[in-house]
């Protein structure tokens, strides 16, 4: 019987939990996105603003540099491109994070052409899951960015 052990041999353990811990960051990142998409995201002075809706309008934010929404394709194409390319979905991922977090800069929400506005009072549990999503896909990326890398 062989008895020797190599490093790499003692190290294959190791790297198959970060690959199973790598899987579960994304499984909960993927259930807390959906589950932002049905939760109100957005107290406002009008009506509450429901994750589902922010997804669908959130591209119109663009006219007015509120670039918070381009985190949810830029996580889509970090996700897809992880297996092949994980440091260009790391940057993506990362870039996504930067781009989310803009959220917390804006007090108010403008409707249109008008001078009106919605003014943002509070941020609900949909905004939290959708930014503890892009947290998880964050940390998920980086850690296989680290397994590949050893």
């Amino acid at each position: 019987m062989n008895y020797s052990y190599s490093l790499k041999d003692k190290q294959t353990p190791s790297l198959n939990y970060l690959e199973v811990l790598v899987k579960l960051l994304i499984l909960c990142g993927l259930i807390c996105f959906s589950l932002s998409l049905y939760n109100v995201a957005l107290f406002t002075s009008g009506d509450d603003l429901y994750g589902y809706w922010i997804l669908l309008i959130g591209w119109l934010g663009l006219l007015f540099f509120q670039l918070s929404w381009l985190a949810n394709p830029l996580n889509l194409l970090a996700l897809l491109l992880l297996s092949k390319k994980p440091v260009v979905s790391f940057i993506l991922t990362l870039i996504a994070f930067l781009v989310a977090s803009q959220t917390f800069m804006f007090s108010e929400i403008p409707t249109g052409l008008s001078q009106e506005k919605i003014y943002i009072q509070e941020f609900g549990l949909g905004f939290y899951l959708w930014y503890l999503a892009n947290t998880l896909f964050l940390l998920a990326i980086a850690i296989e960015v680290f397994r590949k890398k050893a």
